[in-house]
C-alpha cells in the first residue's frame, strides 16, 4: 500500500462502527504508516506533509502521525545546535518546537494528552493535561526534558530552554 492508501485506510477505519476496525485505526495502521514515512527522504516527507496534511489536521486522523514523524526527524536533525530563546527571528521560527517535542514523546509512549487551553493558535499555551503526571514526567525526561526543583509539574526542554506544565486530569 502507498502512504496515501494507508492514510485513507486509517480514515475509513476510524469512522467504522466495528470496534476492532477502530482499534486497528488507532494502534496498527499508525505503526505501519510511521515505518513507511521513515523510508522517505526529507524532500518527499515534506511533500506528504504539504499535500496530505496541512489542509486537514485532526487528532484521530493519520495526519497526526505524519506531523509527529516530521517533527521528530527535524528535531533529530537540529540536535546539538544552539537555539536562541529571545524574540529574534530564530525564536519565532522555533516558538512551538518544545510543544511538538513533548507531544511527539507522549504520543510515542501512548500517553493520552491534551494541550490546554484548546485555542486556534496551538502555541499559545504550554499546559498539558495527562492522566498521570508521574508517568508523563518519566516519559518526557527520557525524551530530553529536565525537571525543575521549585515546581514539580514544570519541565524544561533542554534543546530550546522553553517550559511545559503538566496537569493531572481526565483527557
Amino acid at each position: 500500500m502507498t502512504i496515501r492508501e494507508l492514510m485513507q485506510e486509517q480514515r475509513e477505519r476510524v469512522r467504522s462502527s466495528n470496534p476492532a476496525e477502530r482499534l486497528a485505526a488507532a494502534l496498527l495502521i499508525p505503526g505501519v504508516l510511521a515505518e513507511r514515512l521513515r523510508e522517505l527522504n526529507d524532500v518527499h516527507l515534506g511533500q506528504v506533509l504539504e499535500h496530505e496534511v496541512c489542509s486537514d489536521l485532526s487528532v484521530l486522523a493519520p495526519e497526526l502521525t505524519v506531523c509527529m514523524e516530521a517533527a521528530e526527524r527535524l528535531r533529530r536533525r537540529r540536535a546539538g545546535k544552539f537555539i536562541a530563546v529571545g524574540r529574534s527571528r530564530a525564536s519565532l521560527y522555533t516558538e512551538g518546537e518544545h510543544l511538538l517535542h513533548a507531544e511527539s514523546a507522549l504520543y510515542r509512549a501512548r500517553i493520552p494528552h491534551l494541550l490546554l487551553p484548546f485555542q486556534r493558535n496551538k502555541f499559545a499555551s504550554n499546559t498539558f493535561v495527562v492522566p498521570s503526571v508521574a508517568e508523563a514526567k518519566d516519559c518526557l525526561c527520557d525524551a530530553g526534558f529536565r525537571e525543575t526543583p521549585r515546581f514539580l509539574t514544570l519541565l524544561v526542554d533542554i534543546q530550546t530552554g522553553r517550559s511545559i506544565r503538566l496537569y493531572e486530569g481526565r483527557t
